[in-house]
């Protein structure tokens, strides 16, 4: 999702012209607030303001355990052996898992719909496992010279439908699909997500603090 954000044509245009170029650092609030979180509180099944302020970082989460920890890119040392999901910005990527878009946008309906065996447990193969060659951006210092700089990535597209960021106007325009996305687990467990928020308004309403509710596992009728 993050080499979506910005074309190699809408790129050059900004930095051919600054004013536009400062816009958007002004709008994106890119370098706002970089402090990185070790620990994110929860309140029952939700997440408030996940720090994914900095390119620079993952935030690797466990749902299973309700922790999580944010580390750099390059830190590949101290990344947990167990966490299922880890956002960078807006990108998601799984731990050897793969995700889903559902029509539901509410986790009550899809909740009492699995209770109730209306919804059924989805094949493994509709899931879509993560792009593994795929790359993230990680520094946008070079942006006025017309280009980013990228790391290589897992990134899966299909969670990453979550939120579209449409770059052509600015500010820019964030859309988020306010779908329930499954993530079927490494170890055949699935959990549902709701994105609910991509900015702090406690804090300037400062882009980059992820929010989101889940569920987690879902147990299907058999």
């Amino acid at each position: 999702m993050a080499n979506d954000m910005i074309s190699k044509g809408f790129i050059l245009s900004m930095a051919l012209t600054g004013t536009i170029a400062l816009s958007f650092l002004s709008c994106d609030n890119i370098y706002d607030d970089p402090e990185p979180v070790s620990i994110i509180p929860t309140e029952g099944n939700s997440y408030r303001y996940i720090n994914a302020t900095k390119y620079t970082n993952w935030v690797y989460i466990n749902l299973h355990r309700k922790d999580s920890v944010t580390l750099d890119y390059r830190n590949v040392h101290d990344i947990p052996a167990e966490w299922d999901i880890a956002i960078h910005r807006y990108d998601v990527k799984t731990n050897g898992g793969a995700g889903l878009e559902t029509a539901y946008e509410a986790l009550d309906a899809l909740q009492a719909d699995v209770e109730n065996g209306v919804f059924v447990r989805p094949m493994a193969s509709s899931f879509v496992k993560d792009v593994e060659d795929d790359s993230v951006t990680v520094d946008m210092s070079t942006m006025m010279q017309g280009y980013l700089g990228y790391a290589p990535s897992p990134v899966n597209h299909e969670i990453g439908k979550w939120l579209h960021l449409d770059l052509s106007t600015m500010p820019p325009i964030y859309t988020p699909s306010n779908k329930v996305y499954l993530i079927l687990m490494s170890d055949g467990t699935i959990g549902a997500i709701r994105f609910t928020g991509y900015s702090n308004p406690n804090y300037y309403n400062t882009k980059g603090y992820i929010s989101f509710d889940y569920l987690y596992p879902l147990n299907f009728k058999r």
